[in-house]
């Protein structure tokens, strides 16, 4: 499944937060809108640019509407369009500057191997499996 109409969220795949942040989020997708992809894979390879691919601390996402999101804005918009109760936090987040929600970002990301083993990924379940491309 590698349509360009399809939401991607991309990830650091080898990110044991990154990881976990996935199955949170497929968790509450309840309608399985979203699929998710390793900055690392093929999928990636076919729809990003090489300078988003190598950044591997920042979260990437695809919108059906063609939008590419970073890093908080990716996270918050995902939260946002799969419908989850985190939205109505979500939403009065993207009023705050987007310098600060950056920052934030950042500051975690960059210990994020830190606080969560590098490779330390749980195994998607059959179901969670197919909304994984490569």
């Amino acid at each position: 499944m590698n349509r360009p109409d399809t939401p991607v969220l991309f990830y650091d795949g080898e990110c044991g937060l990154c990881s976990r942040s996935v199955g949170f989020l497929m968790r509450r997708d309840r309608s399985r809108l979203l699929y998710y992809a390793p900055l690392q894979g093929e999928t990636a390879a076919g729809r990003l640019d090489a300078s988003l691919r190598q950044s591997l601390s920042t979260v990437v996402y695809q919108r059906t509407n063609g939008d590419t999101l970073l890093r908080s804005d990716a996270i918050l918009h995902v939260l946002i369009d799969i419908g989850s109760g985190w939205r109505l936090l979500a939403r009065p987040a993207l009023y705050l500057p987007r310098a600060w929600r950056d920052w934030v970002y950042d500051w975690v990301a960059a210990r994020r191997h830190k606080f969560f083993r590098k490779g330390a990924c749980r195994i998607p379940s059959p179901a969670e499996s197919q909304r994984i491309l490569n």
